[in-house]
């Protein structure tokens, strides 16, 4: 953005900011906030800059009494006519002077005169072409004015949103880096609705949002980058127990299932760098790309997640492909005990080398569980799963003996944990029950220690709804 647009729009922020507004109550009066709010909803739907004082008289009046304080008159002739003594606001089709706004003359006057109201013709102009500002303009005056109030019906209301915000994704009008002073402010913005939880989800669906703010000494924050502790075990502040894969943490595993990304909050606080100095801070979108169980500092079972910036992860998705076919007449290659990481904004890191599409070709791109092999118009498919994943914390190596060659739904349940491989290479369903023996072949050998990292990640413990009694004796 050029520096003359930004000092620009930073003047006009400022403005909104510093409005004249009546304090007599003991409350800053919001009926100028609701008109402004009313006006750049208009820019928004392309509705005319200008508005007569007789079309606009009946809605803002409903308007200041849903949203206005307790108890204030609603008198819209007052932020019509007061607001052109600002730079942002004007009244044309005038000759005669404009009564005092507190004057009791005014009302008449509008009656008698008509004049038509609206946003200054350059302010006009950015609010209807320029989302980024559009939204800045609208949080910066609920901040300032509206704090504690619903956002999204005032949003809706004025024609600044659509339909009520479903609690996923980025939150409308609240841009990244947002401050709030506290969980109430989060709450009434919908950015973050519980009032003490850490983590905004259901049991049966996805996270809509965490807050990061040290609650768990097992967190962990790099900045595009958390390893983040689940809810739970807690009584009084203190770890007392373990945690369950229920409720929120069953939310961010959900989450990760489907690729929908979480909100991040970080608090205030000296447990990371990255925590604002006071308050709470909206940080953007992040996915959740891994979770496991361990046991925690405190001792007691805690589950944890791995979530990486959505932006952070974008660089991956504008580099071209170049998928290497090695010779299946070659040995194995070498592959790489420390892959390096690229930032990526899937959910799953499905790598195209030539050690994955080696193992894929030497089984014929059959499942080494079910022995499916999916033919499609381009050949045959199956997917390379790591043993023992790629990303932090695992640094898992990406070489032959790491790899299986899975079909996409054995894929899925070995990464949930839903498949065990026992060290005599039987596979355990824990979804069936059902045991199967791993269909292997001499010149792939599978390592016994990446497969006993893969049932120690994943070993549910007391938060697994399979009891020790249903589950093979086999290590």
């Amino acid at each position: 953005m050029p520096d003359d647009i930004t000092t620009e729009t930073t003047g006009y922020l400022h403005a909104f900011q510093s409005l004249r507004v009546d304090r007599s109550s003991g409350n800053p009066a919001l009926h100028q906030p609701i008109l402004l709010l009313w006006a750049f909803g208009r820019a928004r739907q392309g509705n005319g800059r200008l508005v007569s004082w007789r079309d606009s008289e009946r809605t803002l009046r409903k308007l200041m009494e849903r949203h206005g304080n307790p108890g204030s008159k609603l008198d819209p002739q007052h932020p019509f006519a007061a607001l052109r003594r600002s730079s942002i606001w004007k009244l044309e089709g005038i000759q005669d002077e404009v009564p005092q706004a507190r004057g009791s003359s005014l009302n008449g006057w509008l009656n008698e005169h008509n004049p038509k109201g609206g946003l200054e013709p350059r302010l006009y102009a950015l609010l209807a072409n320029d989302e980024t500002f559009r939204e800045q303009a609208a949080c910066t005056i609920l901040q300032k004015y509206f704090p504690h109030q619903d956002w999204q019906e005032i949003l809706v209301d004025v024609g600044l949103q659509d339909e009520p915000f479903d609690g996923f994704g980025h939150p409308p009008c609240v841009p990244e880096g947002t401050s709030f002073e506290d969980r109430k402010a989060l709450a009434a913005a919908h950015v973050h609705r519980p009032g003490q939880a850490g983590i905004w989800g259901k049991q049966d669906e996805e996270a809509k949002s965490i807050v990061v703010s040290g609650g768990y000494p097992d967190d962990e924050d790099y900045g595009d980058t958390i390893i983040y502790t689940g809810q739970g075990g807690q009584t009084a502040g203190r770890h007392t127990h373990d945690q369950d894969l229920t409720r929120g943490n069953a939310s961010l595993v959900n989450s990760m299932a489907s690729g929908r990304p979480v909100r991040v909050i970080r608090g205030a606080g000296r447990h990371s760098k990255y925590a604002p100095d006071s308050g709470l801070r909206y940080d953007g979108l992040y996915r959740v790309e891994d979770y496991w169980s361990q046991e925690g500092i405190s001792k007691f079972l805690i589950w944890r997640f791995r979530l990486r910036a959505v932006e952070a992860n974008r660089e991956f998705l504008t580099s071209p492909a170049n998928p290497l076919q090695p010779d299946i007449t070659t040995p194995p290659p070498l592959g790489n005990p420390t892959p390096g990481r690229r930032k990526t904004d899937v959910q799953r890191l499905i790598r195209s080398t030539a050690t994955a599409n080696w193992v894929k070709q030497t089984h014929q791109h059959s499942c080494q569980v079910c022995g499916l092999r999916i033919e499609t118009p381009t050949g045959a498919y199956a997917e390379a799963a790591h043993i023992r994943p790629l990303g932090n914390p695992h640094l898992g190596p990406d070489e032959p003996n790491n790899i299986l060659c899975l079909c996409p739904n054995h894929h899925v349940a070995f990464d949930f944990g839903m498949l065990t491989i026992y060290a005599d290479l039987t596979v355990f369903d824990r979804a069936t029950g059902g045991t199967t023996l791993l269909r292997t072949l001499p010149e792939h050998e599978i390592s016994q220690e990446h497969l006993s990292y893969h049932r120690d990640h994943h070993a549910w413990k007391q938060a697994s709804d399979v009891s020790e009694m249903d589950m093979p004796v086999r290590k």
